[in-house]
């Protein structure tokens, strides 16, 4: 009998040490939560960022995508003459990438009437669209035209292209710039569109940026027809792929080793 009442006793004893011990560990995990929560709370504070997931394979994919950024006025656009959709010089080009087994990511930001003074219909100029939409990882930027700023002073036109091919340069420092200066249909160009041309030139040149003379190498100027619609200022579809025709080679160079397999 006395050693049934021990160990009656030592069950009984066993069974209440239970809760202290479960509630013992409850409060160890309690804290441990709230050291965790403390931590990230701090490194949050910190301006420390959660890590993501490095192996996903579409944020890889999308990084190794070569990035053009293109920046102009309606021959970039496309008007009422042509270039709208598909038949505009830039989906032309992303088109025969594509077809190639290329893949390429655009960003096209066109402001039919602007220029680097003249503000068109978003009322804007080029450098201020640079700075709100260029991307910092562009791989290659393209500023296109702009005969739309007309008759300007020499001082003007200098510091706006300078300004603009400055602050690509520390908006996307990796890329590779290229410029295409203003476009006219014919040999008879204005001597202000031809001063601007000269001008522009000269800062591309002080700011290590790549100038493509477009008055200069007679672009729509030659014999062929068709290229320019009625109104006699804009591409028709033919004329973007014109356009299409002259930058490909040019851009296929600039994203060379870049573009991964489609």
């Amino acid at each position: 009998m006395p050693t049934h009442r021990r160990e009656v006793r030592r069950t009984s004893r066993s069974r209440r040490r239970w809760p202290t011990v479960l509630g013992f560990l409850a409060l160890l995990a309690a804290a441990g939560l709230l050291t965790v929560y403390a931590l990230s709370q701090s490194a949050e504070a910190n301006g420390s960022q959660r890590p993501t997931d490095t192996n996903s394979t579409d944020a890889t994919l999308t990084a190794k995508v070569p990035q053009i950024d293109i920046v102009g006025d309606s021959y970039v656009a496309g008007s009422a003459q042509g270039g709208k959709g598909a038949t505009n010089w830039t989906k032309l080009i992303g088109s025969r990438f594509n077809a190639r087994g290329q893949q390429v990511d655009m960003n096209v930001m066109a402001l039919p009437g602007s220029g680097y003074l003249a503000r068109g219909s978003t009322d804007l100029v080029f450098r201020e669209t640079a700075t709100l939409r260029l991307r910092p990882t562009a791989d290659v930027v393209v500023v296109f035209g702009s005969r739309n700023d007309g008759r300007q002073t020499e001082a003007a036109m200098y510091q706006a292209a300078k300004s603009l091919y400055s602050d690509i340069h520390n908006i996307a420092p990796q890329a590779q710039v290229v410029v295409i200066g203003p476009v006219w249909v014919d040999a008879d160009v204005p001597d202000f569109i031809a001063a601007n041309n000269v001008i522009m030139a000269r800062a591309a040149e002080e700011e290590n940026v790549q100038y493509i003379d477009a008055l200069e190498e007679g672009w729509f100027a030659g014999p062929e027809e068709g290229l320019i619609g009625a109104d006699g200022i804009h591409p028709t579809d033919a004329g973007h792929a014109y356009l299409a025709a002259k930058l490909l080679p040019m851009l296929d160079e600039k994203i060379k080793g870049l573009t991964p397999a489609g």
